[in-house]
């Protein structure tokens, strides 16, 4: 979807594909930061404290594709007379660099609990919400694919992988 030619292909049914992708992402990120704040309280883990965090850098990386994906389909005017859809690249660079914040931060956190570690408490509590996470998140990587493949975007693609790195 970069050029005039693939975003005058996109019907409608597409469009409201990739939405409801943005959508779907925006809804995840913020049930697991719902889920992962409570984990948190609950058993003052730095894992999920951490995962916590990676939950906000997918909020904010969702959020940059719903915009992007929400620009990329508008139609071309005067000033874009190729179409917008060089948003989606954009936005593919932008999730680049929060997937490499995340993974720095990431791993500062391990290295940080490897050198001080601390005992949890409730570990069936933090167990129990990663699961459901590592579950939600298969089923949103699994949609995004699907919409990729009737789509092309770049920015949902962009966004799948983000998300498929938090599998990893």
């Amino acid at each position: 979807m970069t050029d005039k030619a693939e975003n005058s292909l996109l019907n409608s049914k597409q469009i409201k594909l990739m939405r409801s992708a943005t959508y779907a992402s925006i809804a995840l990120a913020l049930t697991l930061i719902s889920l992962k704040i409570w984990a948190w309280s609950m058993t003052d883990s730095v894992a999920i404290l951490s995962s916590l965090v990676d939950s906000l850098l997918d909020l904010i990386a969702s959020i940059i594709t719903f915009y992007a994906v929400r620009v990329a389909v508008s139609p071309a005017d005067a000033e874009h007379r190729f179409g917008h859809g060089k948003s989606e690249g954009v936005s593919g660079l932008l999730q680049g660099f929060i997937i490499t914040i995340s993974t720095l931060y990431v791993a500062s956190e391990a290295v940080i609990r490897l050198l001080e570690p601390r005992s949890i408490s409730e570990p069936e509590v933090g167990f129990g919400v990663m699961s459901i996470s590592l579950a939600l998140t298969v089923l949103l990587v699994g949609f995004q694919r699907f919409v990729v493949a009737r789509t092309g975007s770049l920015a949902i693609s962009a966004d799948a992988m983000h998300y498929k790195a938090d599998l990893l």
